[in-house]
Formats: structure tokens, C-alpha cells, sequence
């Protein structure tokens, strides 16, 4: 019986582990990405990078004013570290890169993505050029609650 419920509670740490390690809850804050998701939406994140494909949300840390995802440290495990951007997935390595007024002429290089908010007024690639992978936080999976 004590074998059943240090196994039981085994499995159930290394299962709450895993999540932990795997999603993460995150507060949509501004309007760039309405009328999808309006401020305070909560969304469920899965860490990386797996599952990205054109069309899908990400929350990728936010770029530099200046310089725009150029010499960043790769995103952090720790949400309090970086201010984030939650944008949506346009276009993939090989793919056109958007611009302001349509597309450039360019394409995404390879390890990066565009990232565009469904707000007309979202800063996004279309300033700040492709989004490296190693700033992508992970991939919206589940909206929580609305805002």
C-alpha cells in the first residue's frame, strides 16, 4: 500500500513537473492582436518553438527600439525577465517578408519567422524585420479566459 502511494505521488510530481516546464499562462496586455484577443485575455503557451507554423500565435520577447531582435540573448525561461509581444505567425523560412505596404521583395531567413499582429496598429516585423526562433516563447495552444 505505502509502495502504491509513494508511486502515485512520484507520478504525480513528475506529471505537474512537466507542465510546468512544458505551458505557460500569459495576460494578452494591448490591443495588438484584436479583435483576436482583446487586453486581459489569458492564453496557454507551449514553451518552444515546435508545432510553429503560418497562422498561429506566438509570444516572442519584444524587440529593441533600435535594433529590433538583432543581438538579443535568447529568450528566458523566466516570463518577469523580458517584455513580450504576443503576435501572429505569417511567414516562415523561405516565405516573403511582409512589409508595411505589402511584401518586400525579401524573404524570412532561415532560423526566423514574421510575426504580425491582427491590430492596425501593431509594431511588429513589418518595423522590426524576422523574429529570430530563439526569442519565440512558445506557441498559443488554448485561449483561458477573454478579456
Amino acid at each position: 500500500m505505502l509502495k502504491r502511494a509513494v508511486a502515485a505521488a512520484a507520478a504525480i510530481t513528475c506529471t505537474a513537473w512537466w507542465v510546468r516546464r512544458t505551458f505557460v499562462a500569459v495576460t494578452v496586455e494591448g490591443h495588438s492582436m484584436a479583435p483576436t484577443l482583446q487586453p486581459g485575455a489569458r492564453v496557454l503557451v507551449r514553451r518552444g518553438t515546435g508545432g510553429l507554423r503560418r497562422g498561429r500565435i506566438v509570444v516572442v520577447t519584444c524587440p529593441d527600439g533600435d535594433t529590433g531582435w538583432r543581438g538579443l540573448p535568447p529568450a528566458p525561461r523566466d516570463l518577469g525577465a523580458r517584455e513580450w509581444y504576443i503576435k501572429r505567425a505569417v511567414a516562415l523560412p523561405g516565405d516573403a517578408m511582409p512589409g508595411v505596404d505589402g511584401p518586400t521583395g525579401a524573404t524570412v531567413p532561415d532560423g526566423h519567422l514574421a510575426v504580425v499582429g491582427d491590430g492596425k496598429f501593431s509594431s511588429d516585423s513589418r518595423q522590426h524585420g524576422p523574429c529570430p526562433d530563439d526569442q519565440v516563447l512558445g506557441t498559443v495552444v488554448r485561449v483561458l479566459g477573454k478579456g
